[in-house]
C-alpha cells in the first residue's frame, strides 16, 4: 500500500514539475496597465505581454511632453517577436505623479529601477529609452552594469544648471498655475500641436493625421507644467564620463532629419559610447512613433545577436 502511495505521490509531483516548467517556459506578464508606488510616488505603465515564449524584459522609457503611449507601435512588434514590453510614465506624464515642492523627491532612475526589481532582478532586464528617457536609461545603466542591454534611441544628455533661485520660480503656485493655463490654451489649438508635430517629423502626413488628444490631455492635467519645469531643475544629469565604461551590448540609434537634438548631443554621446552599435535611420526625433516597424525591426536584429 505505501509503495502504491510513494508512487502515486512521484507521478503527481512528475506531473507538477512538468507544468512549472511549460509556465516558465512562456511569458509571466499579463498585458494591461499597472501602477507601482514608492514614498510619494505612483507610477503608471502599460504592458504589452510577450506572445509564447518570452525572450526578456525591456522597460520602455519616453521623451520630454510624451509619455508611454509613444512607444506602443514599437511595442506591438516586439511583443509578437516574444519580448515582454513595460512602458512606462515618467513622473508629470502620462497617469503618474506629478512633482512639486511638497514632493519627497526620489531620483527617476531610482523609481525605474524599484518598478523592475518589483517585477524581476535587475539582471533580467533590457533598459531603453528615447530622448529625455535615454539619458535616464544611461545613468541607470552605469548605476547597475549587471542589466542584459541598453537601448538608446534619438538619447538626449541631460546637462540642467541647478539652482535654489530656479527651483523658487518652479514651485511657486501661483505663477505655475498661471503658466499651465496658457500652455492649456496652447495645447487645445489643434493646428499648432499639429504644427509642432511636423516640426519634430518631417512629415505633414503623420502630423496631420495625428491624434492630438493623445499628447495633450495628459498635459492639461493639473500640476504638469510645475512638474514638468520642477523635474528639469533636479534632474540628475548625465554623466558620459561614466558611461564611457560601460560594457553591457550597447544600441544607439540616430533619426537622420533630427532637428531637436544638438549636433553636439549626437558627438558628446556617440564619442562616450565606443563600443555601441550605431544605426541611423530616415525620420524625424520621434522616429520611434512616425516608423515603428524600422525601429522594432533594428531592435530585434541587435537583440537576437545576444541570445
Amino acid at each position: 500500500m505505501n509503495k502504491k502511495f510513494t508512487k502515486i505521490i512521484s507521478v503527481i509531483l512528475s506531473v507538477v514539475m512538468l507544468i512549472s516548467v511549460c509556465v516558465i517556459s512562456v511569458s509571466a506578464a499579463e498585458s494591461g496597465d499597472y501602477y507601482y508606488t514608492q514614498g510619494d510616488y505612483t507610477i503608471h505603465y502599460t504592458v504589452y505581454a510577450a506572445e509564447g515564449e518570452s525572450k526578456g524584459n525591456i522597460l520602455f522609457m519616453h521623451g520630454f511632453l510624451y509619455s508611454g503611449s509613444t512607444w506602443n507601435g514599437v511595442a506591438e512588434i516586439m511583443s509578437s517577436e516574444g519580448y515582454d514590453c513595460y512602458l512606462v510614465d515618467l513622473p508629470n506624464y502620462g497617469e503618474s505623479t506629478r512633482e512639486n515642492g511638497d514632493t519627497e523627491i526620489i531620483e527617476r532612475e531610482e523609481l525605474m529601477v524599484g518598478l523592475m526589481e518589483s517585477v524581476a532582478s535587475l539582471d533580467q532586464w533590457i533598459v531603453a529609452g528615447h530622448s529625455m528617457g535615454g539619458g535616464i536609461a544611461l545613468n541607470i545603466a552605469c548605476d547597475h552594469p549587471e542589466i542584459q542591454a541598453l537601448l538608446l534611441y534619438c538619447p538626449s544628455e541631460i546637462n540642467m544648471v541647478q539652482s535654489n533661485f530656479l527651483t523658487s520660480i518652479t514651485t511657486n503656485t501661483l505663477l505655475m498655475n498661471g503658466f499651465q493655463k496658457i500652455f492649456n490654451a496652447i495645447l487645445s489649438m489643434k493646428f499648432i500641436v499639429k504644427l509642432a508635430v511636423y516640426l519634430v517629423t518631417k512629415d505633414w502626413s503623420y502630423a496631420k493625421n495625428y491624434d492630438t488628444d493623445v499628447l495633450t490631455e495628459p498635459l492639461k492635467q493639473d500640476g504638469t507644467f510645475m512638474g514638468m519645469m520642477y523635474s528639469s531643475m533636479i534632474a540628475r544629469n548625465t554623466d558620459l564620463e561614466a558611461a564611457s565604461s560601460l560594457d553591457m551590448p550597447i544600441m544607439l540609434m540616430w533619426a537622420e532629419d533630427d532637428n531637436v537634438l544638438s549636433s553636439s548631443n549626437v558627438s558628446n554621446i556617440t564619442n562616450a559610447l565606443t563600443n555601441a552599435e550605431v544605426n541611423t535611420v530616415a525620420g524625424g526625433h520621434i522616429v520611434i512613433e512616425t516608423d515603428p516597424e524600422t525601429v522594432a525591426g533594428i531592435t530585434i536584429d541587435f537583440l537576437s545577436q545576444l541570445a
